[in-house]
């Protein structure tokens, strides 16, 4: 039996926090589906606005509207942003009438206590879930079992100790495993308290994400930053990725913590992948469409999960954990590096390759007799195409994107920042509470000969994106906001820095540039002189 659970939103718009709320939970589970009201069942609730409520009057309410609206409406939970009391207490978060299958909550006042207002609603959803199941359970007020789910709560700060410890005291527990015989309540099914068990998992905040990462080159080492930060809140069961996104993830898909990215990331001459030696570019482009081969990338990434995965022979995609690469290819458009799916026997420092195959300056891959492109050709931030093949899956991206527009640069620079960048736009407007907006300018994809200073830049703008989003999650025990204002300060400093190393090395360049030749001109004049006397001598 799947529970169908209809939120109302009474006397305020509550429905975008509902939303999102109803839309964590079903992600996780099917056994309680949580659906918001209907667009007329919407408007009487709006209009029933009151300065404060009282449980008696909420169960009036609905129980007339359910006559009235008529349908299969079996369980109901109205949320409000007024003050609720009951007729034992003056002041409470919530009630229900499990018998009659109805509940109510309210946030008036729960800001004090909860700061996320999602996880909040989340955890009253869960609560009210047990209750239709089970409505002969009722709320205990003993000390010992503050943390419990059924505990009362008169103690208004004791709701987060079971928010945060998602306990169901062993009597409750219990009660749910063995109703009595011939009562309303239902026995709790194997796959409800799995149900349950995931929703809790929600509440408390230990619930595993994917991690998707965008391509963007070299700037991808700003994802080093931002996880050290975003490791303390979320965990990951798995790492998608294209082009940079797939480095990153191979490596902790791979076992690597953040901070040895940043650490290996920090060390690596990314000049490195450049490798060829510049009397071979004319020919690498003119007959292999590519100016690097990529083998020292290749092997680079190889030794590197050699050195954490013990394993005779290659490391191939299903020894790492939960690891998904993008790139692109003629007519199938995507192909997918699955660690648990496609080409799951496919070496992974090669997948990783061929999701990295920037146009023009890296030689395509081949495989399966096709030439193998950068996966930012079809994507970039392959949000979209991993929530097809993984619906529901809760996430969190890691979006590289100027917030400025920068001025008029290469023709060709550009053509090609537009090819490997993609436009993803659509998919982060469509997922904001789950984007980490990372601005790397004006460090772009192809600048191989980085700066210590730029990578230092990039680190600390990766991390101030990521206080930036962990704010805006409210978490309770998150960052404050001086945090992110002093890591803010210090990565826009430092991309001033950025700004004005780059200005004084391209003033070297063009007087480099000027000398070189004014030399040959100088050069050419002497040559030339040189003859003219001799010509003339001659005569």
């Amino acid at each position: 039996m799947s529970y169908d659970i209809e939120l109302i939103s009474i006397g305020e718009d509550l429905y975008p926090i509902l939303g999102s709320s109803a839309s964590m939970l079903n992600a996780v589970q099917n056994e309680f589906r949580f659906r918001l009201a209907s667009s007329r069942v919407r408007e009487e609730g709006l209009s029933f606005n009151r300065n404060q409520y009282s449980t008696a009057e909420i169960w009036q309410f609905l129980k007339e509207q359910r006559l009235s609206f008529g349908g299969n409406r079996p369980f109901i939970i109205a949320f409000l942003n007024r003050p609720l009391q009951s007729t034992q207490y003056k002041n409470i978060f919530g009630s229900h009438e499990g018998d009659d299958g109805l509940a109510v909550v309210t946030l008036h006042s729960s800001t004090q206590y909860v700061k996320e207002a999602k996880r909040y609603c989340c955890y009253y959803l869960t609560r009210y879930a047990m209750s239709f199941v089970n409505p002969l359970i009722r709320a205990h007020n003993d000390p010992d079992r503050s943390a419990c789910y059924f505990h009362a709560k008169v103690y208004k700060p004791e709701i987060r100790l079971s928010m945060d410890s998602g306990t169901i005291c062993d009597e409750d527990m219990r009660q749910l495993d063995n109703p009595p015989a011939g009562s309303s309540a239902r026995r709790l099914s194997h796959l409800e308290r799995e149900a349950l068990s995931k929703m809790r998992q929600v509440v408390r905040g230990d619930y595993p994400h994917a991690l998707v990462m965008k391509g963007g080159g070299v700037k991808g080492l700003a994802f080093a930053g931002a996880l050290l930060e975003l490791e303390r809140y979320f965990w990951f069961d798995r790492h998608v990725g294209t082009s940079a996104g797939a480095i990153a993830a191979a490596l902790l898909a791979g076992g690597y913590s953040p901070a040895e990215l940043v650490e290996l990331l920090g060390k690596k001459d990314f000049r490195e992948f450049m490798d060829a030696p510049f009397w071979k570019l004319p020919f690498n482009i003119l007959f292999r469409w590519g100016l690097y081969p990529g083998e020292h990338f290749r092997e680079w990434i190889g030794s590197l999960l050699r050195a954490k995965i013990s394993k005779q022979g290659d490391i191939l995609m299903s020894d790492l954990n939960g690891a998904v690469f993008y790139a692109s290819t003629r007519g199938t458009g995507n192909m997918v590096f699955d660690s648990s799916g496609s080409r799951k026997d496919i070496t992974a420092s090669y997948a990783v390759r061929c999701s990295m195959s920037i146009p023009v300056f890296f030689i395509a891959a081949e495989l399966e007799g096709r030439k193998i492109y950068d996966g930012g050709l079809r994507s970039n931030f392959p949000v979209a195409r991993f929530l097809a093949d993984h619906p529901n899956t809760p996430f969190i991206g890691l979006y590289l994107t100027p917030t400025v527009k920068r001025g008029r640069g290469w023709m060709g620079s550009d053509l090609l920042e537009i090819v490997v960048e993609g436009d993803e736009r659509s998919v982060v407007d469509g997922h904001p509470f789950d984007m980490v907006l990372i601005d790397p300018s004006p460090v772009n994809t192809t600048n191989f000969r980085l700066h210590a200073l730029e990578k230092e830049f990039l680190l600390k703008v990766g991390r101030a994106a990521a206080l930036k989003f962990l704010v805006s999650r409210n978490f309770d025990d998150g960052p404050d906001l001086s945090t992110v204002e002093s890591a803010t300060r210090e990565a826009e400093e430092c991309r001033e820095r950025v700004r004005s190393l780059r200005r004084r090395n391209s003033k070297r360049r063009l007087i480099a540039i000027a000398i070189v030749i004014a030399a040959m001109l100088i050069i050419g004049i002497l040559i030339s002189s040189h003859l003219f006397a001799r010509i003339t001598s001659a005569f």
